[in-house]
């Protein structure tokens, strides 16, 4: 057999009318069949499609959560943001689709996840954005280390312009005035 694929919106309107069906001799345009504009050739396939497992969530493989969901921001093509359900422990990471798709994520109408507006009964957001995965927490900062001076180690050689430092080299550096150094490592 053959694989097609239907075509994203608006093309995909076509792909329900009969005259649209992939590979037929029906009807063309300028010599073409019109079903190559709602359809794409995927590859040959043989047998059937068993169905897959459900998917499992692993908790310990998840990111945090970059910023959450916000109508007055401009996204644009590559960002990403994350909407927690209410009573949701984890949240889920969506990234802005590429352009033109892109143009659509500033949207209020295209949030992710929304039961608003739909085209031929699927929601139109998907059009814009890409389930990316499952976060916890968020992606912010963490703290700024603190200097523990009942926990130091002996310092490595100062740093010496003349040396030629490769990765997971240390050095340190003594600021004048300073009674501790600060240890730096190559990357």
């Amino acid at each position: 057999g053959k694989i097609y694929q239907c075509k994203g919106w608006p093309a995909s309107g076509f792909c329900k009318l009969a005259e649209y069906k992939p590979a037929s001799d029906g009807s063309t345009h300028d010599g073409q069949p019109i079903w190559t504009n709602a359809w794409t050739y995927v590859g040959a396939c043989t047998g059937t499609n068993t169905p897959t497992s459900t998917p499992t969530f692993d908790p310990a493989n998840v990111e945090g959560c970059p910023e959450e969901y916000d109508s007055t921001i401009d996204y644009g093509e590559g960002d990403k943001m994350s909407i927690t359900a209410e009573g949701e422990t984890y949240g889920k990471i969506y990234q802005c689709k590429g352009w033109p798709a892109s143009g659509f994520c500033k949207l209020a109408e295209y949030k992710p996840a929304s039961d608003g507006s739909t085209h031929d009964g699927q929601p139109i957001w998907t059009n814009a954005w890409t389930y990316v995965g499952a976060c916890t927490g968020t992606n912010t900062p963490t703290s700024t280390p603190t200097f523990d001076p009942a926990n130091v180690e002996g310092c490595p050689e100062e740093y010496d312009s003349t040396i030629d430092y490769g990765e997971g080299d240390k050095m340190s550096i003594t600021a004048e005035g300073e009674t501790y150094g600060k240890i730096y490592q190559c990357k």
